[in-house]
């Protein structure tokens, strides 16, 4: 039995093992005279990383056909090249390079690093990151800095190498000593943003804050350094974090919009509204700003001017099902069924695992004594969220109505467990406990 248990673990391994995919490289930088350690190092790190990443970006173009992989990039790619170059900007940002083994002599720095992945997880980070432009765009940002540094590097050792007056070289030192900490700053970028993917948010907080010191003019970072500290219920702090991020960049619509969230958690709906605004006036094409305008509209009963954002965000993002969902919300306050109906299901041909919108339909059908539906869509949306109290409670109801008392009574109990204060204070009503 034994024997038998450790070849299924065996396989069951292997198995696992067979999932992933490992890719090795190793490079040797060349010191120049104006190199110290760390910065050799930097140069060697990057270089290595660009060997990797290029080789996972050729992998993981062979893992899709021509045709699914046009649908995930959108119509601005046009090349092959331009496409690769877009899957290593994301891959920067997704996946981790582990150092195997590195040696300084003082003349060289060398490095050996791997980076392993799972492409059918990749696959879905990789979709996940092309529906959302904003990180998209700061991916692409951030891998643009690293080209720039990089490039501005072997332009200044060009110079160190031909300047022969000690001030000039002054100058130059230190301009080169700025990029290499630009170069620095972007690898801790991403690092901070791998984190956040894990949710090891103190980890990409203390990045974020590395990155910042080497390079205090990184307003990506600001904003992702904002976003650990909102996560972390650090409201002041990250408000801090997206105002210097303005401050740097006026024009940064995603720290407006992020920093409207701040003042949205904090029921401070003036100052939202105000930063959601600015965020539409700097790019009148963010769905997620009229969204979240649309859900402060629907908090203070501005249900009309609600309605306006939440199709406008539809508008620019016909797959926003979080949208179509607020939207019959609205309608539903509004006593609306049939518009909220609608609504609600096409929320769920967007994304059929988001439980809410069955929840709400089979409410609607419930007050309509569409008892028969009320019943399908709410134990859907129990099916896909079982800790779902409100749908037990209202399944619980249309039992009631049915008369099917034993189904009711074993509804609330298990909405009452979940912590529904109707459902416990019906079931009292009727000695029962739960």
């Amino acid at each position: 039995m034994k024997k038998v248990f450790f070849i299924l673990l065996l396989l069951s391994s292997i198995l696992v093992f067979a999932k992933t995919k490992t890719f090795i490289r190793e490079y040797t930088y060349q010191a120049s005279d104006y190199d110290s350690k760390v910065t050799a190092r930097v140069n060697a790190l990057e270089e290595v990383k660009r060997l990797l990443l290029e080789e996972v970006a050729v992998f993981m173009q062979s893992e899709f056909e021509d045709s699914q992989w046009e649908k995930r990039i959108g119509d601005e790619i046009e090349s092959g090249e331009s496409t690769e170059k877009r899957l290593i900007s994301i891959t920067a940002g997704i996946t981790q390079t582990e150092i195997l083994e590195e040696k300084w002599t003082g003349t060289e720095y060398w490095l050996k690093a791997k980076i392993t992945i799972d492409p059918e997880e990749m696959k879905k980070q990789l979709d996940s990151i092309l529906q959302d432009k904003e990180k998209t765009k700061e991916l692409e940002q951030a891998r643009q800095m690293a080209d720039d540094a990089r490039r501005e590097i072997q332009h200044l050792k060009q110079e160190l190498e031909s300047v022969k007056n000690e001030k000039d070289q002054i100058v130059l030192q230190n301009a080169y000593k700025k990029n290499v900490d630009q170069l620095d700053a972007t690898d801790w970028f991403n690092k901070g943003y791998i984190a956040v993917l894990l949710e090891k948010y103190d980890e990409a907080k203390s990045f974020y804050l590395r990155a910042i010191e080497l390079n205090p003019e990184y307003t990506d970072a600001y904003n992702n350094l904002g976003i650990v500290y909102k996560e972390q219920g650090n409201y002041s702090d990250a408000i801090e974090c997206f105002q210097k991020a303005i401050a740097i960049n006026p024009n940064f619509s995603e720290a407006y919009l992020n920093l409207g969230s701040v003042y949205n958690d904090q029921e401070n709906y003036f100052d939202a509204i105000k930063c959601y605004k600015k965020a539409i006036e700097i790019n009148p094409d963010c769905s997620e700003a009229y969204y979240n305008l649309g859900l402060v509209y629907s908090k203070q009963g501005i249900y009309s001017d609600a309605i306006k954002c939440y199709k406008k965000a539809i508008e620019i993002n016909p797959d926003f099902s979080e949208a179509y969902y607020n939207l019959g919300v609205v309608y539903n306050n509004q006593g609306n069924d049939s518009d909220a109906i609608k609504c609600y299901k096409k929320a769920i041909e967007i994304n059929p695992n988001n439980w809410k919108p069955y929840r709400n339909i089979g409410n609607v059908y419930r007050i309509q004594s569409n008892y028969s539906d009320a019943i399908k869509y709410l134990k859907k949306s129990i099916k896909i969220n079982p800790d779902n109290s409100e749908a037990h409670l209202n399944l619980g109801l249309v039992y009631n109505e049915q008369r099917n008392y034993l189904g009711m009574i074993e509804c609330w109990q298990k909405s009452a467990r979940l912590g529904n204060i109707d459902a416990q204070n019906a079931l009292k009503e009727i000695g029962q406990k739960w």
